[in-house]
Parts: C-alpha cells; sequence; structure tokens
C-alpha cells in the first residue's frame, strides 16, 4: 500500500495540476495616431481561450493604458475590441483588432485609418468621448513561442518514474 501512495501520489498531483495551464502570448505594439502620438508597449494575449490578459500600452504624451475594461468581439466591421483604460483613469483607448476571434491569434494590423476594413482605434478622455483622436497605422507583432507548461512536464517525469520503477522492480503485469 505505501508502495502505490508513492507512485499514485504524484501522478495525482501532476494531473490535478493540468485543469490549470496557462498561456500566455506576448505581442509587441507600434502605431501612430493622427495627432502624432506614439503607441508603442505589449498586450499580452491567452490564444487558447481567446482573451486579452493584460495591458501595458503606452501611447505618447497621453500616458500608460493598463486596465482592461472590456473586450469582446463584435464581428465585422468593428471586429475584436478591447477598451483599456489609463493608469490615472483619465483617458481611454478603444483598441481594435483586425480579427474575428483571438483563439490561435498570433498579431496583425490593429483597426485604424490605413486599414479601412474596421471601425479604427481611438483614445479619448474619458470626461468627453466625442474628442477622440484616431490611429493612423498599428500593428501588434512578435508573438511569444511556445513553453512546455509545468504540469505537462510533470506528468511526463511522472509517467518515466513509473516506466522506471516497473522495470526496477519487474512487477507483473495484468493480463
Amino acid at each position: 500500500m505505501a508502495y502505490l501512495l508513492k507512485v499514485a501520489g504524484p501522478i495525482a498531483f501532476c494531473l490535478a495540476g493540468l485543469g490549470s495551464e496557462a498561456h500566455a502570448t506576448v505581442l509587441t505594439a507600434t502605431g501612430t495616431f493622427s495627432n502624432g502620438s506614439v503607441l508603442t508597449g505589449t498586450v499580452t494575449i491567452d490564444p487558447g481561450i481567446g482573451v486579452i490578459t493584460a495591458s501595458d500600452l503606452i501611447i505618447s504624451g497621453v500616458g500608460e493604458f493598463a486596465n482592461i475594461v472590456s473586450q469582446f468581439n463584435f464581428g465585422p466591421p468593428v471586429y475584436y475590441s478591447a477598451v483599456i483604460n489609463d493608469t490615472t483613469q483619465t483617458d481611454q483607448l478603444s483598441l481594435g483588432l483586425l480579427a474575428d476571434s483571438l483563439i490561435g491569434y498570433t498579431g496583425g494590423d490593429l483597426c485604424s485609418e490605413n486599414t479601412g476594413a474596421c471601425f479604427a482605434s481611438v483614445y479619448y478622455p474619458i470626461s468627453n468621448p466625442i474628442d477622440e483622436v484616431t490611429l493612423v497605422s498599428g500593428i501588434l507583432h512578435g508573438g511569444s513561442a511556445a513553453v512546455p507548461e509545468p504540469s505537462s512536464l510533470c506528468l511526463s517525469f511522472s509517467a518515466l518514474a513509473i516506466c522506471f520503477l516497473l522495470l526496477k522492480y519487474r512487477i507483473p503485469r495484468a493480463i
């Protein structure tokens, strides 16, 4: 029985971790607004479930946009849209991604005046949303490479350990 617990315990622990796998793709944003402000920074997307999980976008002369307020796939002509507040809660960025879904998303053009296929991304003061500044051109690029999840590695090593123990102790197989 003690042997069974030694073998089954780590396996159960590793299998429990499979439900909490984290997938993240960090994309770099670049762009230019109609007033000359420049968009830089990163957006973190979970392409497995298709959501933006973090924003570290900066608009020169305006601020850092990190507080995700909402996001939704509206379909054409709006496509995927995320509303992100700046850290001072005075300005808001409506970021449009030229994608029907973020599941499997690896980057691409941002909705802008140059894309023409969707409503352009804009930023504006929260107190006066009509006073918006339009993105002329922009892109998300440079997705990070896939990395094995810790729970997957644990499961793989557990399987190897079981094979080693079966060979070492020559436990008979059930027929």
